[in-house]
């Protein structure tokens, strides 16, 4: 049920982000192409411009989006009152979202011209959401049980040898085949030489490139069985050992990039609410109003 109310809200979120951007490039690409010298000539400007009835709307949306992606996953991360809110990678997912979107926004708002502190509150959000991709990638990196908690090593290394024991039934026994399987997880290097960069590196590459590794060794078994269902859940057992032994292998170092990211991020979004709060306080005493 949690699920289903977690996929509904990201599906109606996305939807609204699509549409809303999609209208916005459609109805003012124009405006936003031009010369920043032409703009105020421009028949859109008075609504599009970042003081305008769109434009300003346009800013204090995305603020709201952002600063309700940001306290609600810190609330629910951090605050022991809000622990049953619901599982924590639904909330990332939401805080994810909600940070792309409010983002995207915002640069609306600016009407893609930064300057001076609104500059540095721009590219610190900038350096946040791109961040936080990356963060993302590490998050997923590590891997955790329904709950979110992060499964320990005796527990990888249990799924880790089932599933060879799976695609070992699957080939007939073919231990040539499950060692080729291996070999696509396998570094060039051993994992407790390599930098955190290279480390980072190897899975981006393998990322790219494991699948059509996999489709590759597959094709022979194509032609040695008439049996594409049996081939296809073969595919899928060892595309999860792959990655459960590329995840044994470097789980300390994911993890201590992880760490590391948070440092990282953390400062770059303190920066960005702290400057956002200064832009809209100077907008409200300077008498800036939106539709009131």
């Amino acid at each position: 049920m949690q699920q289903k109310i977690h996929v509904l809200i990201l599906s109606v979120i996305g939807f609204l982000a699509v549409t809303t951007i999609a209208t916005i490039v459609f109805n003012g690409g124009e405006y936003y192409t031009i010369p920043i010298q032409d703009r105020p000539f421009h028949p859109q400007h008075d609504s599009l411009k970042p003081t305008g009835l769109f434009g300003h709307g346009f800013g204090i949306v995305g603020t709201i989006l952002i600063l309700s992606g940001v306290t609600l996953y810190s609330s629910r991360k951090r605050l022991r009152v809000f622990s049953g809110l619901g599982n924590i990678r639904y909330i990332l997912h939401i805080h994810m979202l909600l940070c792309l979107f409010g983002p995207a926004l915002v640069l609306f708002h600016t009407t893609f011209k930064f300057g001076g502190l609104v500059a540095v509150s721009f590219w610190s959000m900038a350096a946040v959401v791109a961040s936080g991709v990356i963060g993302r990638y590490l998050y997923v990196q590590i891997p955790k049980e329904i709950s979110g908690n992060s499964l320990s090593i005796v527990e990888l290394q249990k799924e880790y040898t089932a599933l060879g024991e799976a695609i070992k039934i699957g080939l007939a026994r073919d231990g040539s085949i499950l060692e080729k399987i291996d070999a696509i997880a396998r570094p060039p290097d051993s994992p407790g030489s390599m930098g955190l960069l290279d480390v980072l590196r190897f899975f981006v590459v393998s990322d790219l490139t494991r699948r059509t590794k996999q489709r590759l060794l597959f094709q022979r078994l194509r032609n040695r069985t008439e049996d594409p269902a049996a081939i296809k859940r073969l595919q899928h057992l060892a595309s999860r050992r792959i990655v459960m032994g590329r995840r044994i292998a470097f789980l300390e170092q994911i993890q201590q990039l992880f760490h590391y990211w948070h440092v990282i991020h953390l400062p770059f979004s303190i920066v960005m609410v702290v400057i956002l709060s200064i832009h809209v306080g100077v907008a409200i005493v300077f008498g800036y109003r939106w539709i009131w």
